[in-house]
């Protein structure tokens, strides 16, 4: 039979709880460290509108109906850039616009789908394409991965339907429209960056974009 006497029984329980200590310790700067590390490494992503002066447009779109009244439509499309400075490669989750009515509300929009932009170069058969963000196409992967240090591009598309009165309809200033582009990636880190588009005839969108006056 084992007997222990109150002396070494007080060692022993100082023993385990310094033990234990030790590995609360260890383990709370292990998770600081691996925090640190995460912050570090983690991606950081950066947007923004390519030529802007050239590929950022607003267009209307023939109007629809809704519960019995006609709407407006306006098409949105932008050229954009996202870059990512940090040092985990990432994928991107969303790209959403948002506009801003007459009346103050934000209204979001979705990206829809759409064939790769093309325009014929000059008088031959040659044509230049665009990519879609986040859409394979014909020229184009549309891949939404972006390795650290790396950049992807792309075209966005999207469409906003409105009706009521003028309140609602989207804030125009000098035949201008300005959106705020909030970009995602997978970990929900947001970017963001106000696009300002120009007003372009629908005839001239069409002639890179056939039949985008039908797509919804």
């Amino acid at each position: 039979m084992i007997n222990f006497t109150f002396t070494e029984i007080a060692k022993m329980v100082t023993v385990k709880a310094i033990l234990e200590l030790s590995a609360l310790i260890l383990a709370i700067v292990n998770g600081i460290m691996l925090l640190r590390y995460y912050l570090r490494d983690r991606p950081k992503l950066t947007v923004h509108a390519i030529h802007p002066e050239t590929y950022q447009w607003w267009f209307v779109l023939p109007g629809g109906e809704f519960k019995g009244k006609s709407t407006r439509k306006y098409g949105f499309l932008a050229y954009i850039g996202i870059t990512n400075k940090g040092l985990r490669k990432v994928s991107l989750d969303s790209w959403r616009l948002f506009v801003r009515t007459v009346g103050f509300k934000e209204v979001e929009l979705k990206p829809i789908s759409i064939p790769e932009p093309k325009s014929i170069l000059g008088e031959s058969d040659n044509a230049k394409f665009w990519p879609v963000l986040g859409q394979r196409g014909v020229m184009y992967e549309g891949g939404t991965e972006i390795d650290s240090g790396g950049s992807i591009a792309g075209m966005a598309y999207y469409v906003g339907e409105f009706y009521g009165g003028d309140v609602f309809n989207p804030k125009i200033m000098e035949g201008k429209i300005t959106g705020k582009l909030v970009i995602k990636d997978v970990f929900g880190k947001k970017a963001n960056i106000n696009i300002t588009f120009s007003e372009k005839a629908l005839e001239d969108v069409s002639k890179i974009i056939e039949g985008i006056e039908k797509i919804v």
